[in-house]
Order: C-alpha cells, then sequence, then structure tokens
C-alpha cells in the first residue's frame, strides 16, 4: 500500500492532507513496511495521530503544527526537497540524524518532536482500533498479543502456552459480545 493510498482516502480531522502525507511518512521509516509485514502506513497510524490531535492530545496540535514544520524545513535544508519526495537513502540518513539529535541535544525542539512522533507511532501500531489505528489487528498479529479478553482458562495462563493460538479480540468485539446477551 503506498503512502498517498493510506492518507488520500480518509477524513482528516486535525491534519491538513500535506501533513497528512508526511505523518504518513515519516512514522513509515519508524515501522516499515515489508514483504508479509505491515508497517505503520497500512497499520493507519496516521488516522491515529490525526484523531488523538483532534481529541484527548488536542494540546500537542502546536507542537505537531511546529514540528512538522521543523522536520520540512530540516530535509529541505539538506537535501533540497521535502519528506516525501526523498530518497529512501536520504531518509534513511534524516531519521538516522534526527534520532542522535534526540539523544544527543534533549533540548532541541526537533530531537523532542521526534521522539513525540516515535512514540505516537507505537501507541498507534499497537493501541486498540478503537482508536483509529493499529488496521486488522496489525500490530497484534506480529507480537502474537490476543487482544482485549475477558479473561484466560488455565491453560491459556500455563507458561509456553501459544498466544497466537487465542482468537484476537477488540473492545469493539467485547461490546459486540455484550449486546448479544
Amino acid at each position: 500500500m503506498s503512502e498517498s493510498a493510506t492518507t488520500e482516502d480518509q477524513a482528516l480531522l486535525f491534519l491538513s492532507r500535506t501533513e497528512a502525507r508526511l505523518v504518513t511518512a515519516f512514522t513509515s521509516e519508524f515501522i516499515p513496511s515489508e514483504e508479509g509485514s505491515p508497517g505503520a502506513a497500512e497499520a493507519g497510524v496516521t488516522a491515529y495521530i490525526d484523531g488523538a490531535l483532534a481529541g484527548f492530545m488536542r494540546d500537542l496540535q502546536p507542537v505537531y503544527r511546529r514540528g512538522l514544520a521543523a522536520v520540512a524545513d530540516f530535509v529541505s535544508e539538506r537535501f533540497g526537497t521535502s519528506f516525501t519526495e526523498a530518497t529512501p537513502e536520504q531518509r534513511r540518513q534524516l531519521m538516522t540524524e534526527l534520532d542522535e539529535i534526540a539523544r544527543t541535544q534533549p533540548a532541541e525542539f526537533i530531537g523532542q518532536f521526534f521522539r513525540i512522533v516515535r512514540e505516537h507511532t507505537i501507541q498507534g501500531f499497537f493501541g486498540d482500533p478503537a482508536y483509529g489505528g493499529n488496521r486488522d489487528t496489525v500490530g497484534w498479529k506480529l507480537v502474537g498479543f490476543p487482544g482485549a479478553q475477558w479473561g484466560y482458562t488455565p491453560d491459556q495462563m500455563r507458561p509456553g502456552m501459544e498466544s497466537r493460538a487465542i482468537p484476537i479480540l477488540t473492545v469493539k468485539d467485547l461490546f459486540a459480545r455484550i449486546g448479544d446477551r
């Protein structure tokens, strides 16, 4: 799935289309797509971040606007292009530089923003799909997490139990079961 396909077909609540494309490209560097393994783009991490910024993380709206502009300037200064148009090698180099700034210059805003987006990428990839990310539970499938469960049987709790054998359930699935009673 292309980065643009993951942002062009979704309604956005806070991010502009240009910002959403940048967020998708940026988060796809943290969790890239690989053969047989969906990444941040396919998991809907941008939808998670956009929804969170329009809702419970709305206090971070100015941070994201400033941070996305800072990333755009950072890329333009180094390569004379946008992050979305940068080559894979340029993107990897940029991410390495941003990670270095984040680790060695903790007061530098762009490094702080890098850490924030990395954290939100992880949240959007592994959180419950009810929050807009982890589309088709791809993050949970990757690590063998069975999702939201009412409880576990004694056999499921024993050491060595293969958690992938437990059907994956989301919060939506649990609420649907309540409604069926």
